[in-house]
């Protein structure tokens, strides 16, 4: 699997290169909402805000709200306007007519105006503020990267493992409603299907899939596969976008940099979540190939 090497020193080089330049004006964030926690929403965005605000650049931020919900609408538009209002930064609050899945919630962000690179943005990750500066200096040095993320950590600081390889019909089972001593016995395939012999040293790997709770992009090649397929409503839409710009260029995941995700997992979320990952998982397998075990 290749590598890109870089120490401890590389990477402050890298943030004080990120703020001598420009690289924030060429960003821009969707973030999709359904009623979700107000309280993870505000670290998500006052996360983006600090990270955007010390290179005193413009970015532009797309809050996409899919509640259909008038309260939660309110709620949520007056916090963007006291988060956003003193800072250098242009947003926008997109409130849909209809739910249509989260790729679709993203994709009518892309119809606005887009930097050269788009963070694609769960609302319930928290950034420290160096994140965005030092993923777009990396990405500037490295221009055959289209997709890319980095390491991520639960709410008890316990690593998440955001780059998967190709998944077996079997492994995802286990994952979504295997029994705790079952898991035990197939620890080592759940394990390679979540890549922990990644190196979690400061490097950058290529990988197969990504998570998309916080992906950074490449604006031209995410609008050449036309964003995500809007097939799938909930989960799985990562993965099948991650294989469609494959054929663009690389998909990475660097080890330097971590943020928090608050997420949960579908088979914590009640039927509906359960639902929407069968169906999302059958139509993935459908498209690239069905692998049992």
């Amino acid at each position: 699997m290749p590598s890109l090497g870089s120490s401890s020193a590389t990477l402050v080089a890298m943030t004080e290169t990120a703020l001598s330049h420009n690289y924030l004006s060429k960003l821009s964030v969707s973030v999709v909402l359904y009623r979700g926690n107000l309280d993870h929403l505000r670290a998500t965005l006052c996360g983006v805000r600090d990270a955007i605000v010390p290179s005193l650049q413009e970015a532009r931020v797309y809050v996409v709200d899919q509640s259909l919900d008038d309260a939660y609408s309110t709620d949520s538009r007056a916090l963007c306007t006291q988060i956003f209002e003193e800072a250098p930064v242009a947003w926008e609050y997109l409130k849909l007519d209809r739910n249509a899945g989260y790729g679709a919630g993203h994709n009518a962000a892309l119809q606005r105006d887009l930097g050269e690179y788009h963070l694609i943005l769960n609302p319930d990750v928290e950034l420290p503020t160096n994140w965005l500066a030092d993923s777009l200096a990396f990405l500037d040095a490295e221009p055959d990267i289209v997709l890319f993320a980095t390491r991520g950590k639960n709410s008890q600081g316990e690593e998440e493992y955001l780059a998967k390889r190709y998944p077996t019909v079997w492994v995802l089972l286990l994952r979504a409603f295997g029994v705790r001593w079952l898991k035990d016995r197939c620890k080592e395939q759940l394990d390679h299907y979540e890549m922990r012999d990644l190196s979690t040293q400061p490097v950058a790997h290529d990988v197969p899939l990504l998570s998309g709770c916080c992906l950074l992009a490449r604006t031209e090649a995410l609008r050449a596969v036309q964003g995500f397929d809007e097939r799938f409503f909930l989960y799985f839409e990562d993965y099948d976008l991650a294989m469609r710009m494959r054929d663009l260029g690389r998909v990475v995941r660097f080890g330097a940099l971590q943020f928090v995700h608050h997420g949960g997992k579908a088979s914590k979320k009640g039927w509906r979540h359960i639902l929407w990952f069968t169906r999302g998982g059958v139509r993935f397998f459908s498209r690239w190939g069905w692998r049992w075990v």
